[in-house]
């Protein structure tokens, strides 16, 4: 069933890098995506990111997103952002939990590779904040090289 982003994630995903907006805008329509998505951050101020440094680093599944980037460090604060917090909406919330993430996960990376065979990344890479060896960050997705 495809989905769509409602005002609030649209208006999120609209301060993204154009590459990001066109990745989500894919993959939201995909008959093959298990679950509904929300944006909960696009770009964020330095003083969003102080904010969310401040109450410590969290931002995996099981927890409300916050960060232990500085402000100036994270992918967030560059304007368009070169980073999206997307998380899946299971039974009506949103879900913090590894096993939709992971359900997810496959079908945006694939559109991604669509997007890259069909010349659009130009080298750009996209990183999976569940991907990483080191505090994994399961609604975090990045472009790399822009």
């Amino acid at each position: 069933m495809p989905y769509a982003f409602g005002p609030t994630s649209t208006a999120r995903l609209q301060t993204c890098h154009e590459l990001l907006r066109e990745l989500f805008a894919r993959v939201i329509k995909r008959p093959d995506l298990p679950h509904d998505l929300t944006v909960l951050y696009g770009h964020r101020t330095n003083a969003e990111q102080a904010e969310l440094y401040a109450k410590g680093r969290r931002g995996i599944p099981g927890e409300k997103t916050v960060t232990n980037a500085k402000p100036g460090q994270s992918k967030h604060n560059a304007s368009p952002s070169h980073a999206v917090d997307v998380a899946p909406i299971v039974k009506g919330s949103v879900s913090w939990d590894w096993a939709a993430y992971h359900a997810i996960a496959p079908i945006i990376k694939a559109e991604w590779a669509k997007m890259t065979n069909e010349g659009l990344t130009s080298g750009v890479t996209l990183s999976w904040g569940g991907d990483w060896e080191r505090t994994k960050d399961g609604p975090h997705w990045e472009v790399r090289g822009v």
